[in-house]
């Protein structure tokens, strides 16, 4: 990997990272959100929350497993499931440790899948792909996550909003048995044939 890939990479990581603790999580959470809606089949978004820490928890027995290929396995009577969302900490962490290679094939094709509309309008150029560097989009992200940490230090005129940002879809668990949060879902056998997702090249 070249030197000014690594350095760029580098920027667009640290601008994630300086976002508040509320707009990083929504922001994780709309990138996610937007890749289920622009591709096609929902496994290849189901790897990129893999990739950020979110597991699987069968609804029939409580029980956690990384993926719903594990679910399907090991419940295989078509038990439903549903996501269970890191902490705001172990997002953190995660974000702080990776490798700027993995950064690189899992953060940048999330935020490239999510954002696409965006980026075409604003012009942001290719995002990295064997057919371009991708320099001028890792730039346009870097900026664009700059300038949503910026407004989001601004507080509004005259209000101070102490109410937790709420997430989509999302609904709590249960506080007397876990601080993590669930996203409910379809019958985990149901979802989407990864034969239907050959075309798509966002983690080669």
């Amino acid at each position: 990997m070249k030197q000014k890939t690594r350095d760029l990479i580098g920027q667009v990581q640290d601008a994630l990272l300086a976002l508040p603790d509320a707009m990083l999580m929504e922001t994780l959470t709309r990138w996610l959100d937007r890749a289920d809606e622009e591709l096609e089949c929902l496994d290849w978004s189901d790897q990129y929350r893999y990739a950020c820490g979110y597991r699987v928890q069968s609804d029939e027995t409580g029980t956690i497993y990384p993926s719903f290929e594990a679910l399907d396995e090991a419940e295989p009577d078509g038990s439903c499931g549903s996501w269970v969302i890191p902490s705001l900490e172990a997002v953190r962490r995660f974000l702080l440790s990776l490798p700027r290679e993995d950064f690189y094939h899992t953060i940048l094709p999330l935020a490239s899948d999510a954002l696409s509309q965006q980026a075409y309008e604003e012009g942001w150029g290719f995002p990295p792909s064997v057919a371009s560097d991708g320099y001028d989009f890792m730039r346009c992200l870097a900026v664009h996550l700059r300038y949503k940490g910026l407004e989001g230090q601004r507080p509004e005129y005259g209000r101070v909003s102490l109410s937790r940002q709420a997430f989509g879809k999302r609904r709590s668990m249960d506080r007397s048995s876990s601080d993590l949060a669930l996203w409910h879902l379809c019958p985990a056998r149901h979802r989407a044939s990864p034969a239907r997702c050959t075309a798509q090249g966002a983690w080669q």
